[in-house]
């Protein structure tokens, strides 16, 4: 079998490959759409997507890297994605060359990579990984709580959240949405330019609806707009049924009070949608290092264990560049 190795071009249907072997291999959907836009968001260097094609412009197999956006210096590298006819040693090729041209990037001071647990290969994932030299470093574990909507209407407005007043957020706020959701930490992660929000806003949020807006005088402190969704067997498994979740929030620094208010007008708007008696389904996202962290979630129903986390050690790996 010729193969032929290639890096990343746009326009050539190679996120399509992309999400063919991705959603085959590990069992978790994925869409060009979602790839490409990702790889459009991140303005990757070609050089750290890369497949082995067949003569014929079939996929072998490919493996692709990202910089962090949170923490500077480190470089995630993701598991080399083959068909079951890939040959072996192509699919490590790719693996290997990659890991060796990241080693010589300045930008890269540190390698990790995850594995998620609900992938139909994890076990096979991690066993490549450890004999590559990875070892495991931290976890990815998400809280899940459900709240009775019915009960959260009837919360009081205390005394430190009354200075706030809502209403319903429309496309004359896209501004100020804007500048308060680019303030805020973590979702501006998510939506790094003002496009990314402006797009998400007119084509999810604004369209949907039920947008909740909290201002302090005319300043806009918080704003979140929940989402009623079915089981997708990943957020909600299929035995649950359907729950209300809570699809971006923002706050402005500061104003960390106003999420209270923030939730009890979000439930009141439920109730006005007729989704009262279903659940309203909180939840966040954290790290955890230490044993004792990663023992106490696998005891309490409410966490759950998402990916596993694996770092190489490049200064025992001889790299001269730390």
């Amino acid at each position: 079998m010729k193969v032929k190795y290639r890096h990343y071009e746009p326009d050539l249907g190679l996120e399509e490959l992309q999400a063919k072997v991705y959603s085959e291999v590990s069992g978790l959907p994925t869409s060009a759409k979602e790839i490409k836009e990702r790889i459009q968001g991140d303005k990757r260097d070609p050089k750290m997507i890369r497949y082995a094609l067949t003569d014929e412009k079939e996929i072998l197999a490919y493996v692709q890297a990202r910089d962090s956006p949170i923490r500077l210096g480190r470089t995630a590298i993701s598991y080399p994605w083959a068909l079951q006819e890939c040959p072996k040693e192509v699919q490590y090729r790719l693996f290997d060359d990659l890991v060796a041209y990241l080693r010589k990037r300045q930008n890269t001071k540190e390698i990790i990579t995850g594995v998620v647990l609900r992938s139909l290969i994890k076990d096979q994932q991690l066993k490549f990984f450890q004999e590559k030299g990875f070892f495991e470093k931290e976890r990815i574990s998400r809280y899940i709580s459900d709240y009775d909507i019915r009960e959260l209407v009837t919360w009081k407005i205390s005394e430190e959240i009354t200075e706030f007043t809502s209403r319903l957020g429309t496309l004359d706020d896209l501004d100020q949405l804007i500048d308060l959701i680019q303030r805020d930490s973590y979702t501006s992660l998510m939506l790094p330019t003002s496009k990314a929000i402006t797009d998400y806003l007119k084509k999810k949020v604004l369209k949907d609806g039920h947008l909740i807006l909290i201002f302090e005088d005319d300043l806009l402190v918080a704003a979140r707009a929940p989402l009623l969704i079915e089981p997708d067997n990943n957020l909600i498994k299929e035995n649950e049924g359907e729950r209300v979740i809570i699809r971006f929030s923002a706050i402005r620094p500061g104003y960390q009070t106003a999420w209270k208010r923030l939730l009890i007008e979000i439930s009141k708007e439920c109730a006005i949608a007729g989704w009262s008696e279903i659940p309203l389904r909180a939840y966040f996202w954290f790290f955890a290092m230490s044993p004792p962290a990663m023992a106490l979630v696998e005891l309490d129903p409410k966490f759950e264990v998402l990916e596993i986390i694996l770092g190489l050690d490049l200064k025992e790996r001889g790299d001269d560049q730390l």
